[in-house]
């Protein structure tokens, strides 16, 4: 193992198991969130363009950010202008008086939606990950440069494992804002309260046709199977639910939902596995057995 190697290993680990999986069905909704009054966000300016809250220098006790903040924080300055001034890359050119803080080595504009700052997201992190995988021991230990500004004289490992951190950080921060997002609904929308309370009775008194999108998945998670079935049978999206029966070795509902049209062959966003990989993982083999025999071939 090269020294690149086991940092990208331990980032990459973080990024896969903890982080990315976590965004998944990022609502443009829960990136703008604002739950209490003069967060920093991104928005539009009277020209109509996107820009991100900030003040040099920062108050003595900086506003709580969005998701939005933090997402365009960790892309454009953790990740995605110090891997094109550092690695190639950069529309800013590589003179090494254009240091790995300039503006010009990300020019993308600020994203506005979820899907835009995720997608801005996964290309920051490609070019950081293959930049520092490409790098051997001797470069590790190199000093960055007058590229690093003020940090010139410490090596690329030490900014690399600086980065990691960072991500970590802020990672840890957006998935807060989206489990704190997601009690607010519960306390706000009485159908998320009643799935996640496992109230089938009350679940089956709304229209559960535009329920947001893993509500089966997350009362699966729970166990509330009976609460399961009126979301299903309500027309609500079924992903995920069945992960989570075939986790827990719950057969009867396993079997229902297959019936009921959940997909055997679905990937999950956390493990990579299908429904019969979770049932196996989870000590359930008879259940694991059953679910890759009705598996495409």
């Amino acid at each position: 193992m090269t020294w690149s190697a086991d940092l990208v290993d331990q980032l990459d680990f973080y990024w896969n198991v903890h982080f990315r999986p976590r965004l998944a069905g990022l609502t443009d909704e829960e990136y703008l969130w604002e739950p209490v009054p003069g967060m920093w966000s991104v928005r539009p300016d009277p020209a109509g363009r996107v820009r991100v809250d900030f003040l040099a220098p920062e108050p003595p006790i900086p506003p709580v950010t969005t998701i939005a903040w933090r997402l365009d924080h960790v892309t454009r300055e953790v990740l995605g202008k110090r891997a094109r001034a550092l690695f190639g890359g950069s529309p800013a050119g590589d003179a090494d008086d254009i240091d790995m803080y300039d503006d010009r080595h990300w020019p993308e504009p600020v994203p506005g939606t979820a899907a835009d700052a995720l997608t801005d997201l996964d290309l920051a992190y490609g070019l950081w990950r293959d930049g520092v995988t490409a790098r051997d021991d001797a470069a590790m230990g190199r000093p960055l440069g007058p590229r690093g500004a003020a940090y010139a004289t410490d090596s690329l490992a030490q900014l690399v494992l600086h980065i990691n951190r960072e991500v970590m950080a802020h990672g840890a921060e957006i998935c807060l804002l989206r489990d704190l997002y997601w009690a607010d609904q519960q306390v706000r929308d009485p159908l998320v309260a009643a799935a996640l309370r496992g109230d089938a009775e009350a679940v089956r008194s709304f229209d559960v046709s535009a329920a947001r999108p893993t509500l089966a998945a997350e009362a699966a998670g729970l166990r509330h199977w009976e609460a399961v079935r009126a979301l299903v049978e309500g027309g609500a999206p079924i992903e995920g639910a069945l992960h989570y029966a075939a986790g827990a070795g719950a057969r009867e509902i396993a079997e229902w939902l297959v019936e009921h049209g959940a997909d055997v062959d679905a990937v999950d966003d956390r493990f990579g596995l299908t429904p019969a990989g979770w049932a196996g993982y989870f000590g359930h083999s008879e259940l694991a057995a059953w679910l890759k025999d009705k598996q495409r071939h």
